[in-house]
């Protein structure tokens, strides 16, 4: 069967893997999935702790699904949304770079950094896909996780819908009030998906999402799934990481500089 448009292509993906820069100097890469601030169980004020937390200069690689749902627009952000967003420019200016890994709750972040800049956000670079750093002697791939289970294919055509021109032109054309409505029921099933994979991961896209990865990596990270799992592939080295998402667990991922991972608990 033909590969349809919305299906995924990774070693496309891979070919065209962002590169991620750390800063001079850097200490330390932080990884932080799936903290869905703006959630009961998530207020915007802990994650704002966290990040005065983090030692400098640093690489802090934000893995998506930052908010509940976030449309990148600033007509569209609320008091605690520009709260975070100011806590990530003050960690920019301590010297910690912020790289963005667009998960499946932004909408209408830009690609481009001069965008980025046009736009004001407090990010250094935007991933839209995959993105690639050497670190600590080995090569380290990282994308959200959303596009790793080829067969949930109503959510890939709703992905590949989303990331399209025209419905960031047409968020655009709508009033505010009734834009919001419309994120509100895009979370509303987003949800859904999340309830699905606490039930059920699909484990044979996994294991091949990690077999393709890792013949070019020395390691990946994926968040979306919110569990604390690794997965390996026959022949090669390395693994491939979930990455603990902050909603449920208040989880850090710490790479050293020399290599290695530790998994820090760091609740505001």
């Amino acid at each position: 069967m033909a590969r349809q448009r919305w299906t995924p292509d990774w070693q496309a993906m891979i070919s065209h893997a962002a590169r991620i820069v750390p800063p001079p100097d850097a200490k330390s890469v932080y990884l932080v999935s799936d903290s869905h601030l703006g959630d009961a169980h998530a207020p915007p004020a802990e994650f704002v702790a966290l990040l005065e937390r983090l030692e400098s200069p640093s690489l802090l690689i934000l893995m998506g699904d930052l908010f509940q749902v976030w449309l990148a627009l600033p007509r569209y952000w609320d008091g605690p949304m520009r709260a975070v967003l100011a806590a990530l420019q003050r960690a920019r200016e301590r010297g910690i770079r912020v790289v963005f890994v667009v998960g499946n709750r932004e909408f209408f972040l830009p690609r481009d950094l001069a965008s980025v800049q046009r736009r004001e956000l407090p990010l250094d670079a935007v991933v839209p896909d995959m993105g690639v750093l050497q670190w600590g002697g080995r090569r380290l791939l990282f994308t959200h996780g959303d596009v790793v289970n080829r067969a949930d294919h109503r959510y890939l055509r709703w992905r590949a819908a989303a990331r399209s021109p025209w419905m960031e032109r047409g968020f655009r054309l709508i009033p505010g009030p009734l834009a919001l409505r419309l994120a509100r029921r895009i979370e509303q099933q987003l949800m859904r998906g999340i309830n699905l994979y606490k039930l059920h991961l699909p484990e044979e896209e996994l294991r091949a999402f990690a077999a393709t990865v890792l013949s070019g990596h020395d390691g990946a990270y994926v968040g979306h799934f919110h569990r604390d799992l690794s997965y390996s592939a026959p022949g090669v080295p390395g693994r491939l990481r979930i990455v603990p998402d902050w909603l449920g667990t208040r989880t850090v991922l710490r790479l050293p500089a020399d290599g290695g991972e530790e998994a820090l608990r760091l609740p505001g």
